[in-house]
């Protein structure tokens, strides 16, 4: 049963602090990895800081993704949580709440980014006043949109 306060989150930037450049540059690569592994039906969280993968989900779930990730990062990791991959589980959105923030600061992170309309947000205001209050970069973004910010390969 679905709760009132839970919805697909739609782009846009849900925090007083603005991603910069070196964000949606992490979270366009983070999205990108996390769509070709998806492919086999690995997580829907990456870990990345400076273009680098800190972790992908797997077994262990979201929570230890973030964990492990932001420990490697030793802090500025950016957390992006994208869709399912598979067309077998499009209706179900991978469900962040305001304790995933909070557990995301804690660890080191400097942003969470969340896939638009494929990822369901439990609670949005108190997620929004979490992010405005502790400084942390809170968006959601388009996926093909994102790629925009890739990082061009020398």
């Amino acid at each position: 049963m679905e709760q009132k306060n839970q919805a697909p989150i739609t782009a846009g930037i849900y925090s007083k602090v603005k991603p910069d450049k070196k964000i949606l540059s992490d979270t366009a690569f983070g999205y990108y990895i996390s769509k070709d592994i998806g492919r086999n039906d690995a997580g829907q969280t990456v870990v990345v800081k400076n273009n680098t993968i800190m972790a992908v989900e797997a077994f262990e779930g979201r929570l230890d993704t973030i964990s492990r990730g932001c420990h490697f990062a030793n802090g500025k990791a950016v957390i992006v949580i994208s869709g399912k991959h598979s067309k077998s589980d499009e209706s179900i959105n991978p469900l962040i709440d305001l304790s995933l923030l909070r557990y995301a600061l804690e660890c080191g992170s400097k942003a969470v980014a969340l896939e638009a309309e494929r990822v369901t947000v439990s609670n949005l205001k108190e997620c929004i006043n979490y992010a405005v209050k502790s400084g942390l970069v809170f968006f959601a973004f388009n996926g093909t949109e994102i790629l925009r910010y890739m990082k061009k390969s020398s």
